[in-house]
This record gives structure tokens, C-alpha cells and sequence, in this order.
């Protein structure tokens, strides 16, 4: 009773294998909304940061304003200091703020106005303020920097040339960097705990102003412009800006995953099992039918193969034969008109005979490429030396005009059919000099490999693209306004017949390259028995 009850209980595979997705999912969906929920953290946060970054960058443009205003008041009124000063501290708002204008001369710096805490008028100017009053001149728009006298710490803002020329209109507050600023709604941070940097890095010695004690690392870096340098903001929140909503998401949908999960792999298991047995059926009788229909296609594809292949062949022999004849008769008749004539080199009559003996001769290797594609002949092996066969073929073909003909290579014995192997080589030899109608380098070569022997015929000819390379076997396909197509197919079987295997290899506008490779001891292929 027990054992039936587990095997009725159990889980299958693919119901385990659902759980277990659904499961993985809604855990996944759970991350994925606690990374979203972190990533809108983050998202309002820097946008808090960037309104902060707002609120102080207005406020030292506003800085650098009243610098504009008072050195133009420092500048019309040069010989009145007071001037300034009253100036000054109409926009005083602490008592820790001070108010100078400093003059270049040479290479001291002095000051030649002032007004609240800070330097008096003659003083000059040395270490950080000398500092910052040359990178004032060499600066366009307002420069910024932390003078550090003993344990007093100066804010200093500097606009150069605001009085003229050589002249720096500065605002100095004493600052203290360490002490957590104020916050609330009214402060320009609100809630957040921020660290003011004069530096583009965390850098502890650049700090200005902290709302926390200790000092923001984790959150957010948002660097902005003052003027000519650039300061960055370290924010973080000590509470949830999501609200307590988005901090809940995660477990909500991870619980609601979880029983989905639960749910549909329960219906997943009751369906299942009784699909099993069609699923079973239908995907065994699918398989039988793509087998019959693979098999039966690739029957029909040998049949058509063969019928195609027989009727070509008929067709060849047929033409052949009746074309043997007449071109036989023609040539007959035309020696006998040659001799008959007693007709010069230079007659018209005799040139007119030589025209027709050429298309005569032509026409016959036409005839003799179909015969010997319809014949199927099976080679009749014996002893060869592959040299000779390269001498008769040049015999009968000899190079025209403008080709030079390149032997190389050791003589080589192989067993083959002396005649088939022949009619190849002067396919190769014909085609090359198809190949090469302004002239070239007709190169054969010869050479062994482990149990064969290489002949490789190489033209310095017009060359194949691949399209032609790939066709070049084909029976009756020909891109030249002569023959028909069936030297290199017949090529092919001669070779294939001797157990040998044919390769081309070419470059367009360079030429072409055919190896025949030759077994030593020939075995014949099985497709001609």
C-alpha cells in the first residue's frame, strides 16, 4: 500500500524539472526586482545628489557675481580702497568672510584692497594664496582652493583679472571641514549625509563640508563644475528612499513565484501522464515516416542520376557515330582537292582547304570527346612511363605561337591504361592553351607520393573564379565558344577509373593548376564495374 501510494505521489522528470524551473524563476524575479528596487535607490539618489549639486553650483555662480561686482567697484575707484570695502561688506554674510583685491607685480603678488577677516593692503601674498592667485590669472572663470594656516582651514574663491589686468578679486571663509554640517529641510543636503570634496576624487585633505560624521564612502560620487575646477559630492541615505513598498516587492514576489510554481506543476503533473502514451505513438510514427520519406527521396535522386547520366550517354554515342562519317568524307575530300589543286602556299584555295581542315579537326575532337564519354570503357592496365605519355601528347598537340612548354620532374612508372591516361593529358594540354590566348608558360611536372604519382599540368592563363571551379566537372559545361564541355568530366572518370583522384586549384588573371594523382598499383572504381 505504501509503495503504491509513493509511485502515485512521486513527481516525474519533467513535473520536477517545471517545479524547479518555476522555483528558479521566481527566485530570479525576486533578485531581479531587489536589483531594480536598489537600482530606483540609487536613481533617486543621484538625483538628489544632482539637485544638491544644483543648489551650491547657483550659489557660487551667485559667488561669482558679487567677484565680478566688486572688481569692476575696485577698478573705477582704484584710489579709493574704501570704496571696496564698503562694497565688500554689503555682501558680507558671516563674520569669518573676508574680501581682497591682490595685484601682480613682477613676481610678487600683494594685496591693494580688502575689506573683513583676512590680509590688510600692502600685504604680500605667499605659499597656498600665492598658489592660487597665479592659477586665478591663468584661469578663465572662477578658481577655488583650501588654504590651511596652522589648524585654520580658508574656503578661498578667486576670479583674475576682475579688477584689470594682473589684478584677482578674492572671498575667503574660514571653514571647518570635520564638524557634520546641520541637516534638515532647510540645509541644501535635506536628510541625506553628503561629503563636499574640492577635487574630482574622495580625497580626505580636499574635503569642505560633511553632514555626517563619518564620512559617506558607499554611495553615490556625482562631480560637477565650480568655475574652472571640478568638485564632487558623496551621498548616501540613512533611510529607504523606495519607501517601505519597495523594500517589501521582493518577498511579495517571490511568495506569489512560489505558488504559482506550486500550481502548475500540479496541473503539469495530472495532464502529463495522460499525454504520455499518444506523445509516445505520434513520435514513434513520425519517425518511421521521415525515415521512408528520407529513404525514398534519396532512391528517387539516385534513379533520376542514373537516367540523366544513360540518357546522356545514349545521346553522345548517338551523335558520335553519326557525325564520324561525314566528317570523314569531308576530310577525304578536301586532301584529294588539296592534291588535286597543285594549288601554292599563298592561293586562296589552298588557304580556304586549311581553314576547312582546322574546323574539320575541331569538329572531330568533338566527336571523340562523345564517344569517349558514352564508351564507359574500363581502363586495361599495364607498365607506363609517365614521360613518354607527356611526349606523345605534345606530339599530337604541340604548343602555338607564343607558349613556352616547361618539363619537370623524374621519370615515373605507374600501371594504367595508356590511352585514357593520354586522351587526360591532352584535355589538360588543350584547355591550357585555351587558357593562354596571348601566350605564357605551359608547365608539366612530375613527382611521387607515398604509393602514387602526381602529374600536375599548370598554365600561366586567364585563371577561374569560383563559381567556374566548382563547375568545371560537370558534363557539357563550357564557358569557351568551342567544344562542348566534356573533356575535363571525361578527365575526371579516366582518373577516378584508375583509383586516382583529379585536384585544380586557380587564381583569376594568373592561371590554373590540375594535379592528377595515380595509385602506383591501380584499383578500379567500383562506380564503372
Amino acid at each position: 500500500m505504501t509503495g503504491k501510494w509513493v509511485k502515485r505521489w512521486s513527481l516525474r522528470p519533467i513535473s520536477a524539472v517545471i517545479l524547479l524551473v518555476l522555483a528558479a524563476a521566481a527566485a530570479a524575479s525576486s533578485l531581479l526586482t531587489q536589483n531594480f528596487a536598489a537600482g530606483q535607490e540609487r536613481l533617486i539618489l543621484r538625483e538628489r545628489t544632482a539637485e544638491v549639486a544644483a543648489v551650491l553650483g547657483s550659489a557660487y555662480t551667485g559667488t561669482q557675481t558679487s567677484l565680478q561686482l566688486l572688481g569692476e567697484i575696485a577698478r573705477s575707484d582704484q584710489s579709493d580702497p574704501q570704496s571696496f570695502a564698503d562694497a565688500a561688506r554689503a555682501v558680507t554674510t558671516t563674520g569669518a568672510q573676508g574680501w581682497l583685491v591682490t595685484t601682480q607685480s613682477g613676481t610678487s603678488v600683494r594685496v591693494t584692497a580688502a575689506a573683513g577677516n583676512g590680509l590688510v593692503v600692502g600685504q604680500a601674498l605667499s605659499g597656498d594664496q600665492g598658489t592660487l592667485a597665479r592659477r586665478a590669472l591663468a584661469a578663465k572663470g572662477l578658481v577655488s582652493g583650501l588654504l590651511r594656516d596652522g589648524g585654520t582651514v580658508r574656503l578661498a574663491f578667486a576670479l583674475g583679472g576682475a579688477a584689470g589686468p594682473g589684478t584677482v578679486v578674492w572671498q575667503e571663509s574660514a571653514i571647518s571641514p570635520t564638524t557634520p554640517a546641520p541637516t534638515g529641510p532647510t540645509s541644501p543636503w535635506g536628510s541625506l549625509n553628503v561629503a563636499i570634496y574640492l577635487s574630482d576624487r574622495p580625497d580626505p585633505s580636499a574635503l569642505v563640508v560633511t553632514s555626517a560624521k563619518d564620512l559617506p564612502v558607499a554611495g553615490i560620487q556625482y562631480p560637477f563644475r565650480v568655475g574652472a575646477d571640478t568638485w564632487l559630492i558623496v551621498a548616501s541615505s540613512p533611510r529607504s528612499l523606495v519607501g517601505s513598498l519597495g523594500q517589501d516587492m521582493p518577498w511579495i514576489v517571490l511568495v506569489f513565484g512560489a505558488t504559482t510554481a506550486v500550481l502548475m506543476t500540479a496541473v503539469v503533473e495530472t495532464m502529463g501522464r495522460r499525454r504520455d502514451h499518444a506523445s509516445a505513438l505520434v513520435e514513434e510514427r513520425t519517425v518511421a515516416l521521415a525515415s521512408a520519406i528520407a529513404e525514398r527521396e534519396l532512391v528517387q535522386a539516385e534513379l533520376s542520376r542514373q537516367e540523366n547520366m544513360a540518357a546522356i550517354g545514349r545521346l553522345a554515342a548517338t551523335v558520335g557515330h553519326e557525325l564520324r562519317n561525314p566528317l570523314a568524307v569531308v576530310t577525304n575530300v578536301l586532301y584529294l582537292m588539296k592534291v588535286g589543286s597543285k594549288a601554292g602556299p599563298s592561293d586562296p584555295l589552298h588557304r580556304h582547304v586549311a581553314t576547312a581542315e582546322r574546323e574539320i579537326s575541331a569538329a572531330t575532337r568533338i566527336v571523340s570527346d562523345l564517344l569517349d564519354y558514352a564508351a564507359r570503357r574500363g581502363p586495361i592496365l599495364a607498365p607506363v612511363e609517365v614521360s613518354d605519355l607527356v611526349t606523345e601528347a605534345f606530339q599530337v598537340v604541340p604548343p602555338p605561337a607564343g607558349v613556352e612548354v616547361v618539363r619537370e620532374g623524374e621519370p615515373q612508372v605507374v600501371e594504367a591504361d595508356r590511352d585514357q591516361i593520354r586522351q587526360a593529358l591532352l584535355n589538360l594540354i588543350t584547355n591550357a592553351y585555351d587558357a593562354m590566348p596571348r601566350g605564357g608558360v605551359l608547365t608539366v611536372s612530375t613527382a611521387t607520393a607515398p604509393g602514387s604519382v602526381q602529374i600536375t599540368v599548370t598554365d600561366t592563363g586567364t585563371g577561374m573564379d569560383e563559381q567556374t571551379r566548382d563547375s568545371i566537372f560537370t558534363p557539357f559545361f563550357t564557358k569557351k565558344t568551342r567544344g562542348i564541355g566534356l573533356g575535363l568530366a571525361v578527365t575526371k572518370r579516366v582518373v577516378e577509373a584508375h583509383g586516382g583522384t583529379v585536384a585544380v586549384q586557380t587564381v583569376p588573371a594568373a592561371g590554373s593548376s590540375f594535379t592528377l594523382t595515380l595509385p602506383v598499383l591501380a584499383e578500379m572504381a567500383s562506380a564503372l564495374q
